[in-house]
This record gives structure tokens, C-alpha cells and sequence, in this order.
């Protein structure tokens, strides 16, 4: 069930038609303690996910998008960019139980996923490039595709420290089995899920300490990112700002 959105001022965002045959599932807690662990102000996780979400809309390799919030808020922001929309069933139950209300609805083919590979991708990519993610899913597809029936059916990206997941993909959505939580990434092999250490440090760099987003601002935050850092770092250290990957080292 798609989530009703409410009337309202909402982000815009360049539509680029999505031409290959992913479907993405990008669960989002949203609220006061989305990202707590990072010490982030409800702001700027919002606009972390939002930029994650703008990469994920501008690959060519997604044909879709859909997010699994109860934040409604969060949730018109999404729709406004593109993105279907779905609540969680249990609010704050975690990131595996969003992404099987995610899935609920696609296995038998409605909003067209039933037959079609699709992936798990994290909110908290500040870096995240669309070229990031097309290299990304061009290597699960190789691997999900493997000839004479030696294709797994699961594919993950661990993150930077090799412990937690960014990106969990299987050849249709029956194939997903999401074990996220602490140490995911060994649990998801556990269950069958093939590990591709790929060369791509921006998608595999979520951020749930200072340090994580700090090394994110290094290589460039998405716009939405770098405004809400430049106007937070403002009010505490003027003559500073985070680095945004759409233009110059922006500075308050």
C-alpha cells in the first residue's frame, strides 16, 4: 500500500527517465532519531537520505525507486523527487522488516517487480554518486547472471569497515532475505549472499560516526548535504564548510 501524502511545499528534482531494470527499496527511519548514532539533527538526515536518493533516481540502471518510511514528511519529500512511497507496518521495527513491507506487493508482479532483479540500498550515502551505483549493480548483474546456472540468487556491498551491508540485490524479490542489524554483512553471506568488495569507497561509505562523515565530506557531499552542513557549521565555525561533489568547497 502506497502511502498517502499530504499538500505541501516539497523539494524538486531533474527528472531523469530510468532506463535499466532495477528496482531500488531504500528503507529510511526518519523522525528526531533518524541517525542517532551520527549526533545528526533531524535535518541533516533528512537531507542525507534525500541525496541518497537523488543519486539512486539519477542511475540509469534503476527503473524505480520506492522508500519505506512512516515519516511522513520525509515521505512528501521522496514523492516529490520521484520516488513510490510505502509505510512501514511497524513503525520502527528496522531496516529488514521496511524491506519486506517494501517487497509486499512485488513478488506477484504488481508495481512491476515480480519478475525483476531488485536491491536494498542504505539511506545514509551522503557521498553517493549515480556512476557509483551503476558500477555497483552492473557487477551484482554479472554475478547474479553467471552462465550455466552458477548464478547466486543474492548479492551484497559491505560497507567500508567490511561489518554492515549497503547493498543487498537479488535476481527477483522472492530472493531477498535481509538480515540488516550488527555485523549484517557477515550474516548475509551466512544465508547465502555472495560479498563483492568493490573499488567504489562513496557508496561504500555510509555514515554512522563523525568520522564517517567527515571522510564523506572529503570526497564530496550531495548538495541537500553540504547546505545543511554549511548552515549548521555557521552557527558554530564560521569560515568553514563541507565539500559538496556538485561544485567548489562551499563556504558559509
Amino acid at each position: 500500500m502506497l502511502m498517502p501524502i499530504p499538500e505541501g511545499p516539497q523539494p524538486t528534482h531533474r527528472t531523469v527517465r530510468p532506463r535499466g531494470g532495477w528496482t531500488l527499496l531504500i528503507p529510511l527511519k526518519g523522525g528526531p532519531h533518524a541517525k542517532s548514532r551520527l549526533g545528526a539533527s533531524p535535518e541533516l538526515a533528512r537531507a542525507i537520505a534525500l541525496d541518497t536518493l537523488r543519486a539512486a533516481l539519477d542511475c540509469t540502471a534503476v527503473r524505480g525507486v520506492r522508500v519505506v518510511t512512516s515519516d511522513v514528511g520525509l515521505a512528501r519529500s521522496c514523492v516529490a523527487l520521484g520516488a513510490q512511497v510505502c509505510p512501514e507496518s511497524v513503525r520502527g521495527a528496522g531496516p529488514s522488516r521496511a524491506v519486506l513491507d517494501g517487497v509486499r506487493g512485488m513478488r506477484d508482479g504488481r508495481a512491476g517487480g515480480g519478475k525483476r532483479p531488485v536491491a536494498v540500498l542504505l539511506g545514509d550515502l551522503p557521498a553517493l554518486r549515480p556512476e557509483d551505483l551503476q558500477g555497483a549493480l552492473a557487477a551484482t548483474a554479472d554475478v547474479l547472471s553467471a552462465p550455466g546456472g552458477r548464478g547466486a540468487t543474492r548479492v551484497i556491498v559491505p560497507d567500508l569497515e567490511g561489518t554492515g551491508t549497503v547493498l543487498l540485490a537479488a535476481s527477483s524479490p522472492r530472493h531477498l532475505s535481509p538480515a540488516f542489524g550488527p555485523d549484517s554483512a557477515a550474516a548475509h553471506v551466512r544465508a547465502g549472499a555472495v560479498p563483492l568488495l568493490l573499488d567504489l569507497p562513496r557508496l561504500r561509505r555510509d555514515v554512522d560516526t563523525r568520522e564517517d562523515l567527515l571522510q564523506a565530506i572529503g570526497w564530496g557531499v550531495g548538495p541537500l548535504t553540504a547546505e545543511r552542513l554549511r548552515t549548521e557549521s555557521s552557527r558554530h565555525s564560521p569560515g568553514t564548510g563541507p565539500g559538496s561533489r556538485d561544485g567548489a568547497r562551499p563556504t558559509p
